[in-house]
């Protein structure tokens, strides 16, 4: 009831109710990074635990293996074929089959990846068995040569005991022996255990919305989903907790500051001491106060000079005015004052000189 929806074993319900199928109302409860109500708790995804589903997991194992078939072929020489192992339900093959697998977990006995094996057809001649000898291993990115030298392991512990057990006068040391010669190993061939690669498991776990920040780590021979607020992997977009907090909205780091440091980048990585900061904010500031200075020394010279120009220009024009002399004008002041040169002759004078000469005679 109420938006309730159910998981195989209980109903899950959306916030506000409660109850065996929802019916119940309960003050509502906000889970966050998709985490779903069940009227008890928060049902958190993969990738989030807490009350409210609020704190990022530190990793997500993925389990994920890879298997290999190396197809083999041998000969027995110490029974005889029949028609009725060609029936995988009689008799004849089950007790044939029991005694193989008996006597190959012997062979193969320790190889860890080892199985067992699989009996694919019976042949006349005597019995030539076709068969898969089946291999699983842990997925790493090496996975493709950690298998490839299990499979050499196969191929030489196969042709090592089809070479022991042969019938030595009559007689065979195990129940089953072989023709030496007749040992074939061929194709290996491997898979993985999965419909995806273990990235993409990541990215399934984690959620469309989440998919983005997670990645494929391994610790301890063990896959590992992580996020950037994972600690202790060897990848460097992991972040350094003592630098940076998860975000509670999502697996993003919140970069810390400390006392002594800012921390800043996708993973807090970047840190800068705050010492040096002020210490640079420290010397802008001492070297702006030297501009300044500068700049009010010369500000002041060029003040007091403007007055003492503004003050003779005053003065000049204080004394054209106590002369009657119109401030602007030109004057030339030689002829003002009467000033004449060397070779200037006084007209007044000359004629001074002429006076009381007799009148010149006219006939």
């Amino acid at each position: 009831m109420n938006g309730g929806s159910w998981n195989g074993e209980i109903c899950l319900c959306p916030n506000g109710f409660t109850g065996d199928r929802c019916q119940n109302r309960v003050p509502t409860v906000a889970c966050q990074n998709g985490g779903m109500w069940d009227g008890l708790k928060c049902q958190c995804t993969s990738l989030f635990h807490g009350p409210r589903c609020e704190e990022v997991v530190d990793s997500i194992e993925i389990d994920n293996t890879v298997s290999a078939t190396v197809e083999v072929s041998v000969t027995v020489t110490n029974h005889n074929y029949s028609e009725e192992l060609q029936n995988k339900t009689s008799k004849e093959f089950k007790e044939f089959n029991k005694t193989f697998t008996e006597q190959m977990e012997h062979i193969y006995d320790g190889i860890p990846e080892y199985e067992g094996v699989v009996i694919n057809s019976l042949r006349k001649g005597s019995i030539v068995v076709d068969y898969d000898v089946i291999l699983k291993a842990k997925y790493t990115d090496k996975y493709e040569s950690v298998l490839q030298n299990v499979s050499s392991t196969v191929r030489e512990k196969i042709e090592n005991a089809t070479k022991y057990y042969i019938v030595t006068n009559n007689s065979c040391p195990e129940s089953l022996c072989f023709n030496s010669s007749a040992t074939n190993v061929q194709n290996t061939s491997w898979i993985l255990n999965s419909s995806m690669f273990p990235s993409e498991q990541c990215q399934k776990q984690a959620g469309e919305e989440y998919a983005k920040y997670v990645f494929l780590e391994s610790k301890d021979n063990k896959l590992q989903c992580v996020t950037a607020c994972s600690t202790g992997y060897k990848t460097p977009w992991t972040a350094t907790m003592a630098n940076a907090n998860c975000s509670r909205s999502g697996p993003q780091c919140i970069c810390l500051t400390t006392d002594t440091h800012w921390y800043s980048g996708e993973t807090c990585d970047r840190g800068i001491q705050k010492s040096l900061v002020y210490g640079l904010v420290g010397a802008g500031v001492a070297v702006l106060l030297v501009i300044l200075v500068v700049l009010s020394v010369f500000s002041m010279r060029f003040r007091r000079e403007a007055k003492r120009q503004t003050f003779k220009v005053s003065q000049m024009q204080k004394w054209n005015e106590e002369e009657g002399k119109t401030p602007g004008a030109v004057h030339n002041v030689g002829f003002d004052h009467n000033e004449e040169g060397e070779n200037y002759v006084h007209l007044d004078s000359m004629y001074s000189n002429f006076e009381g000469l007799p009148t010149p005679y006219k006939p």
